[in-house]
């Protein structure tokens, strides 16, 4: 009960970093590119990670050795693309669209569970999802389904739901993770493998687009990015995926236009409106509907 607690409790703060990420996004989308803002992202979660990581890093190497292909794989979908396609994605897509895409990643869970292991979608879940779902689009739409019928799909579009696919693949990835690989581990090899994988493109970009100019701004995005969404989240849900499962830490990440909502508030002072706020009563309750474990009472 204690581990499941902490899944769940593991998964709901990083969703909660993670909505940040929207708000860094938007404030930096003039200020750096997004190979370079990605790049200095990780580079700053690595730092920070590696004095936790090193003494597990030595104990943990025969195995990080062994399983070098898998590592690469999760870092080049959780490091190079994932943040990269959303930063990319920021440029030429609206928000409306971006926050109906983001949060289709946990049905590539469901589907892919349901392919690779053979993972049942019970109609509770099933209906907890669509309870979400309707959820998300009164949120995102403030109830106003002629701009749902209104949006116009771009190439910033397909970048956000690359991301999202990106996400779900990573996820559903992360049950397959070594036991004999540690969590402090895991993340140190991703994280330096993406950075690698990721060079060459931060590189080239470098070479044909201007340089960014340090500002206050743009120093403190990348260190909540690096240091918030990169290193805490990520620590956070490798926690609840082992806990509690991909498919289960996948349905509270469905909370993320809430929390993104009320840091939309906060930082930027926009208001939220009536249909948001129901919008945001079904998103969590359907997360309820979805992920609660009812009892089964046993006969005599």
């Amino acid at each position: 009960m204690q581990q499941t607690a902490l899944g769940y409790g593991s998964a709901l703060l990083a969703t909660l970093i993670w909505s940040g990420n929207f708000v860094v996004a938007r404030a930096l989308a003039d200020l750096i590119p997004p190979w370079q803002c990605n790049f200095w992202r990780w580079l700053v979660a690595l730092l920070v990670l590696l004095p936790f990581a090193g003494p597990h890093l030595r104990q943990d190497w025969p195995g990080i050795r062994k399983h070098w292909g898998y590592l690469s794989l999760m870092g080049i979908l959780g490091v190079t693309l994932m943040n990269t396609l959303i930063y990319k994605a920021g440029q030429s897509t609206e928000s409306l669209n971006m926050a109906l895409l983001v949060p289709t990643a946990p049905i590539v869970i469901l589907v892919f569970s349901r392919i690779l292991y053979g993972e049942p979608i019970t109609p509770r879940r099933l209906a907890g999802v669509l309870v979400v779902l309707a959820g998300v689009l009164i949120l995102v739409s403030r109830g106003e389904w002629q701009r749902l019928a209104g949006l116009k799909i771009n190439s910033g579009d397909f970048w956000a739901l690359g991301c999202a696919f990106c996400f779900g693949l990573y996820s559903l990835f992360m049950r397959r993770r070594p036991r004999q690989i540690s969590p402090l581990s895991f993340n140190a090899a991703t994280f330096s493998l993406g950075l690698l994988c990721a060079l060459p493109f931060t590189v080239a970009e470098a070479c044909l687009l201007p340089l960014p100019r340090l500002s206050p701004t743009l120093i403190t995005g990348v260190l909540y990015a690096g240091i918030g969404c990169s290193f805490a989240a990520f620590w956070f849900w490798t926690l609840a995926v082992d806990r509690i499962g991909p498919v289960q830490a996948g349905i509270v990440y469905y909370s993320l236009p809430v929390f993104a909502a009320v840091a939309s508030v906060l930082v930027l002072h926009e208001t939220i409106a009536p249909p948001q706020v129901l919008g945001g009563l079904l998103v969590i309750g359907g997360i309820l509907v979805a992920t609660l474990v009812v009892p089964r009472q046993r006969g005599r």
